[in-house]
């Protein structure tokens, strides 16, 4: 099924959070059990559909009346919260079957978390084969505000707003619950995944993408149980996502620079990044970047910062830079703007500084002129607590001028000093206006902004991984029938040579008179020669690499000093001949190839030489991905200024996305493949060194 048609249980998702009726199977009369907190919350908090106890011991509870199963209800039902002992899971959801229900939400624990992975397997069977959309099992619930629906055993009480949150821990999913409350944040839906036996990440998202009550989505996420299923999903609204865990799994096992590198965490980033999920590394960052998502995109690129304080100031200009945002920089036209708002001695420049004695009223001048000014784009408001201005007040006249101006462009905003400070961040944020106490963590939040607005204009680009050439794909079978688990030199240039892999001139040789022959015939010098050999793996140890060889002479000389010197060191190999290839200059890169357990093949690129060895500066995408994601995936290491004419170095990064897009062709039919070094120059890109491994 395509993206962009929601498949039945995505669209039955629609009777969890908009039911018209629920049954509460497990419900209990007695306060300390699961059973009476849900059922307690849904009544009180307003739920304004017919609520069903399911309680064979019963007859009323909460003044409701009970039902001894979901069959006796005389009426259809839409949903049912299952909080039974989980050996009966299985049957009652046999019966929610027989009455039509549409979703469920398991909120049983004792599943595969405790080993019991058929029991659980039971459940989705019985989901999948009627298209009931299951949450869970071993989960709080859920809550979801514009249905004022609490189906959870968490706090009552949550703000309404247009974030929804889900949570792969229930635990936290109920602590950020009693957070957002503090903070009087907003959330449309806070929803708790449990086990994923059915419903998961991808479903939620896509559901929510049409979910007109939801603006943005944010994910706590500890692992992904089908990372292909995951790279399907479509995105159509703001996921601002906070996974944890860095785990280096397989790393150990790994042949080559490509698998050591690709630690799970990493994949997990590049599935993100492919996807155009933004990736926060703390809850308040993540919170703060989701306010600020629900703020109109930007329509320019200049921010303006207003503040009372130079040195909060200059700490949001530094920020601005860090995270690459651009400030309005127009001096003559900001003095004549904003002069009448601050004492003589305040600053015009960007940041606006209205000084600690401007007072409420500098804000509120100052912020309507930014607001009203089409050369402004977004704006950033800083304050810092004085005994003379009440940050409460100065808090009410902005939110003032951001309703009179209807909201017309992103406002974020940071405040520093005490109660009254945290009083007035309050106040905005009740008013969806975000508010931090951080300069770093409201510039963070803000740049999301961009983020997004860039992800939201990329072409989408459907792409497939194209069949491996025929001539590939017989060098790979001629190695397998030979019981080698990886490709000799000359082997891997044959077989990346035929996906599309650009190599400089090369040759295998297995005499003196045949390597000088190769040479002299492709004009090949400068040369560098390496011995092939199956029982050698670090050539350089036992003599087996010579470079620069200049002429035919030099060719048969060195091939006879290396048989030589090769023999001596490594007498029990098998020695075959040695690989030839031309020198090539310029600056060297990485690209490889890796198979993640959750996603499958992942192609790397970073710089060579010390920035993979030390600093391990790379990128990575999962196949199938296009020309657009290449180019992006090329643009976020750390080194790419040396890719874009660093001192005069031309290099032509087209040959190296055309070398990403070729070693996806062998992806699905080797285990690893390391390009070690890709030689980039103005003329294109090359793989001198070449191994893959099966």
């Amino acid at each position: 099924m395509s993206p962009e048609s929601p498949s039945v249980k995505i669209q039955n998702l629609k009777k969890v959070f908009n039911p018209e009726t629920i049954a509460i199977v497990g419900a209990s009369s007695e306060p300390g059990k699961v059973g009476f907190q849900i059922l307690n919350n849904v009544i009180q908090n307003g739920f304004k559909g017919k609520i069903y106890p399911i309680n064979k011991k019963s007859t009323e509870i909460l003044g409701v009346k009970c039902f001894s199963s979901v069959l006796d209800v005389p009426t259809d039902i839409d949903f049912a919260v299952i909080a039974v002992p989980a050996p009966f899971v299985e049957s009652v959801l046999k019966d929610c079957v027989k009455k039509n229900v549409k979703g469920t939400v398991v909120i049983t624990s004792g599943f595969s978390e405790v080993g019991k992975v058929a029991e659980e397997k039971a459940i989705k069977d019985i989901a999948d084969q009627n298209n009931i959309a299951l949450l869970g099992p071993n989960t709080f619930g859920f809550v979801y505000t514009p249905s004022n629906l609490n189906a959870s055993f968490g706090p009552q009480e949550v703000a309404s707003g247009s974030i929804a949150l889900i949570s792969q821990s229930g635990a936290l999913a109920i602590s950020l619950m009693g957070w957002t409350m503090m903070q009087k944040i907003g959330m449309a839906a806070v929803v708790s995944l449990g086990n994923k036996a059915d419903i998961g990440e991808k479903e939620l998202i896509e559901y929510f993408n049409d979910d007109p009550n939801v603006s943005v989505i944010l994910i706590y996420m500890e692992g992904i149980k089908d990372g292909r299923k995951f790279m399907t999903t479509n995105i159509k609204k703001p996921v601002v996502i906070l996974k944890s865990g860095s785990s280096q799994r397989g790393a150990q096992a790994a042949a080559s620079h490509t698998g050591s590198l690709s630690g799970s965490d990493k994949i997990y980033t590049a599935a993100f990044n492919q996807l155009g999920l933004i990736r926060s590394n703390t809850f308040t960052k993540a919170f703060c970047a989701a306010c600020v998502l629900s703020l109109p995109a930007p329509k320019g690129e200049d921010v303006l910062i207003i503040t009372n304080g130079g040195g909060i100031g200059v700490s949001a200009t530094d920020e601005c830079e860090n995270f690459g945002m651009k400030l309005l920089d127009d001096p003559q036209w900001l003095e004549a703007k904003f002069r009448e708002t601050m004492p003589d001695f305040g600053s015009t420049k960007n940041p606006i500084d209205v000084t600690g004695g401007g007072g409420c009223e500098s804000y509120r001048k100052a912020v309507r002129i930014a607001l009203a000014e089409d050369k402004v784009h977004a704006l950033v408001v800083l304050y810092c607590e004085t005994a003379i201005t009440d940050p409460v007040e100065v808090a009410k006249a902005v939110i003032e001028e951001y309703n009179a101006a209807k909201r017309n462009k992103p406002l974020m905003v940071t405040m520093m000093g005490g109660d009254r400070s945290r009083h007035a961040i309050q106040l905005f944020n009740e008013n969806q206006i975000p508010a931090v106490t951080e300069v770093r963590e409201a510039i963070s939040g803000f740049k999301s902004l961009y983020t997004w607005k860039d992800i939201s204009s990329r072409i989408k680009e459907k792409v497939t991984v194209p069949e491996i050439p025929v001539k590939a794909k017989d060098v790979i079978e001629r190695v397998r029938k030979e019981g080698r688990s990886y490709l000799m030199e000359h082997e891997s240039r044959e077989a990346l040579e035929a996906c599309g892999v650009v190599m400089p001139k090369w040759g295998f040789a297995t005499t003196a008179e045949e390597a000088a022959q190769i040479a002299e015939k492709s004009n090949m010098y400068p040369v560098a020669m390496k011995i092939a050999s199956v029982d050698i793996i670090h050539k350089s140890d036992v003599g087996g690499v010579i470079l620069n060889i200049k002429s035919a002479d030099e060719m048969r000389a060195a091939f006879n000093s290396m048989m030589e010197k090769v023999k001596k060191n490594a007498p029990n190999a098998k020695l075959l001949g040695v690989n030839l290839c031309q020198m090539v200059e310029g600056l060297q890169c990485i690209v490889g190839m890796n198979k993640d357990p959750q996603f499958g093949p992942a192609v790397m690129f970073g710089m060579g030489g010390i920035f993979v060895e030390i600093l391990k500066d790379v990128s990575f995408r999962i196949v199938p991905f296009g020309e657009g994601e290449a180019t992006r995936m090329i643009g976020e290491i750390k080194a790419k200024k040396m890719l874009e004419g660093y001192r005069g170095q031309v290099v032509n990064k087209a040959s190296i996305v055309k070398t990403l897009l070729a070693i996806q062709r062998i992806a699905n039919h080797v285990k690893e493949v390391d390009i070690n070094p890709l030689i980039v120059n103005k003329d294109g890109a090359f793989a001198v060194d070449a191994r893959i491994i099966l």
